[in-house]
């Protein structure tokens, strides 16, 4: 008589069939969880270096490590103008502080390393201290921003509190026709030059050059001789006893010459004609380059 299958048996293993997917199910769904959980975060918080994109940054340093006195007025330019434009850029913009009309530095970036475009130009011109820090002309420190894209440049501006009378649409302009250079022609050099040029035109359309006044030197003027007779009897006497001095002195070192004497130097000092000043490594003035930056506080009105 066959035998019936025991269908408690088939029961247990069921269950424990189940139950084994169920923990294996458990087990993975645990050790991928973590990896998903580190890759998406927390939505709202932003990456740990956004604070150091230019721009995100706070006093005293806003995020920058550069030197406060650089070679050029471009700063970071390597890799995007050439030595020759960013020099030509240095001659117009140092005519324009030597003016004093107003301290302009530029700053290349790529859009990787900004935050906040407007804040980026401001927080540069603070930090780089632009501007003169007394007189007329306190405070004209001047920033461009140039950020360059893949296939564009964006350009935006800092200016310091004390260059009021250039306006927010004129510089915005200056900002477009940089763009537009760049798009015509695809070279930052062009567009930096047009950027520059149009900056210094316009500058001096608002401010004259200034120069530091210097006090008037106070003329000496000498007694008036007596006009006349008597005036000749005057010049004669002081021209008489002129001579008698110089005889005088001549007499004296002639008869020092005659009597042999000698000056002997010192056994400490050292002969002169032995002496050669030893080179130094150090460079001349001449040969140090220019080094530009800023010297007033960087205080800084508005960006765009």
């Amino acid at each position: 008589m066959p035998t019936k299958p025991n269908s408690s048996l088939f029961k247990w293993k069921l269950i424990a069939t189940l139950l084994m997917l169920t923990l294996l199910g458990i087990g993975l769904s645990n050790g991928h969880s973590p990896a998903h959980a580190s890759q998406s975060g927390n939505p709202g918080q932003q990456p740990l270096s956004a604070a150091t994109l230019c721009g995100n940054g706070s006093a005293p340093d806003y995020g920058f490590s550069y030197s406060l006195q650089q070679l050029h007025w471009t700063v970071n330019w390597q890799g995007y103008a050439s030595q020759q434009a960013v020099n030509e850029v240095d001659e117009i913009l140092d005519q324009l502080e030597g003016d004093a009309i107003a301290q302009t530095m530029i700053l290349f970036l790529s859009p990787a390393e900004v935050g906040n475009r407007v804040n980026c130009a401001v927080h540069f011109l603070r930090y780089m201290k632009l501007g003169l820090p007394d007189g007329e002309r306190k405070d004209n420190g001047f920033v461009f921003l140039i950020v360059v894209e893949a296939k564009r440049i964006d350009v935006h501006y800092g200016v310091g509190l004390g260059l009021p009378a250039l306006t927010a649409h004129e510089l915005t302009s200056l900002n477009r026709l940089a763009e537009q250079t760049y798009d015509s022609t695809n070279s930052i050099d062009q567009a930096l030059l047009a950027l520059v040029r149009g900056f210094d035109e316009y500058t001096r359309s608002k401010y004259a050059a200034y120069f530091i006044p210097t006090s008037t030197p106070i003329p000496i003027e000498l007694p008036a001789l007596p006009t006349g007779a008597l005036g000749i009897t005057t010049l004669c006497c002081l021209m008489c006893i002129g001579t008698l001095i110089l005889l005088f002195i001549l007499w004296v070192l002639v008869q020092i010459a005659r009597r042999g004497f000698t000056f002997t130097p010192s056994p400490y000092s050292r002969p002169s004609r032995s002496y050669r000043s030893p080179r130094t490594s150090f460079p001349s003035s001449r040969s140090s380059p220019r080094m530009r930056g800023g010297s007033g506080s960087g205080r800084s009105g508005r960006g765009n």
